[in-house]
């Protein structure tokens, strides 16, 4: 009996504990929830009283702080963009963020901030459709290291003068460039560690020219296809493969799909702030600046996550899922070899004098950074 009572008691106090934790559980989903709908009314409040409302749409999921030890790189850059610009302007613009690409892929952000319909966008490799010349800063292989890319995009003049023609011709007005990262290449078939490797291998490409062309000179086939349709097309084998930065491979877990990765950082992409410039022009000159202002910071931000999780965190996921390969100095010769008729190419489409300007520009970088 005395056994037997033991046991119950045992049982006992484990019932118990089960239903305290439960309880623990339902009262922290309780207040997590409670927590969020007070956090809808004062946005909502805040969306109400103010002078101007800015929407602002992206790709990157608002992973953080719901998951995730940090904000993906878009994501930290409208953080960091909505708060200086509502704190410094005392509630008198408001931020809106649309992330996940929830208002559409980057095709038709940059289409709803040229028409007005949309007010902001952070996009990566769109702007294209809409001004061709802005593919040079996706020619292959054309930055040593990311501080290169920034020191254009901070520091030079063929930067201005570009964004200046942006916005003459399209009625887009770049602010500022955060960094969606070094490119590489996934794929489900076999180890890459030069061109011939990728001979009849399909890989997914973002919708823009020079992203195709650059597969085509290495020898593979390029498939154009929206951010949202990598996973199941790699799954079911539409495609081979895949290029993109390594947070975003960790990020969508692509890595569940994909096998082999090479790190040949082909190419580096942007994530350019872009806003409609007949909006920005008819704000009150202090507004402009806060936005210039927050669009600075918003996109240190972005670039500081996107090399946190490149370089460190999302590398480690990466490492103990898929089989990665660094290519030597002799096949990464070979790499930059079959690439060089892709800004052949570039100059046909768009006029030589870009791309020069643009390789010239490179130069100015390496030599203000030591490479030279």
């Amino acid at each position: 009996m005395k056994a037997q009572s033991r046991k119950l008691g045992k049982v006992a106090v484990l019932l118990s504990v089960l239903f305290i934790a439960t309880m623990v559980l339902v009262l922290c989903q309780t207040a997590n929830q409670a927590a969020a709908q007070d956090d809808v009314k004062i946005e909502a409040e805040k969306k109400k009283n103010a002078q101007f409302v800015l929407k602002l749409a992206y790709t990157d999921a608002a992973n953080w702080p719901a998951s995730g030890i940090k904000p993906l790189g878009e994501h930290a850059f409208a953080l960091i963009f909505k708060s200086i610009v509502e704190s410094r302007s005392n509630g008198a613009m408001y931020v809106e963020l649309f992330p996940a690409t929830s208002m559409g892929q980057s095709k038709e952000v940059i289409e709803m901030v040229q028409t007005g319909t949309l007010e902001m966008g952070i996009q990566t490799g769109a702007l294209a459709g809409v001004y061709p010349p802005v593919q040079v800063i996706n020619l292959p292989y054309a930055f040593q290291s990311d501080e290169i890319a920034w020191w254009i995009f901070d520091n030079s003049e063929f930067w201005k003068k570009m964004t200046a023609e942006i916005e003459e011709k399209t009625g887009i007005k770049v602010l500022a460039m955060g960094q969606n990262g070094t490119r590489h290449f996934t794929n489900s078939k076999r180890p890459i560690r030069e061109p011939k490797d990728m001979e009849g291998l399909k890989f997914r490409v973002m919708p823009s020219p020079i992203y195709v062309k650059t597969l085509e000179a290495m020898g593979a086939s390029a498939t154009p296809l929206a951010h949202g349709e990598i996973y199941t097309s790699c799954q079911t084998k539409v495609v081979d493969g895949q290029e993109n930065p390594i947070w975003n491979i960790a990020a969508n877990k692509w890595y569940e799909v994909q096998d082999y990765m090479t790190l040949d950082g082909h190419t580096w992409s942007e994530d350019m702030l872009i806003i409609n410039a007949n909006f920005f022009n008819n704000l009150p000159k202090a507004f402009q600046q806060i936005i210039r202002a927050a669009a600075y910071q918003g996109q240190t931000a972005g670039r500081a996550s996107e090399s946190l999780g490149s370089l460190v965190t999302d590398f480690a996921i990466l490492e103990k899922n898929m089989e990665i390969y660094s290519p030597t100095p002799e096949e990464m010769a070979k790499f930059k070899a079959a690439v060089v008729p892709v800004a052949d190419w570039l100059k046909q489409e768009i006029g030589a004098k870009y791309v020069e300007d643009f390789y010239k520009a490179v130069e100015e970088a390496e030599a203000a950074l030591g490479y030279r």
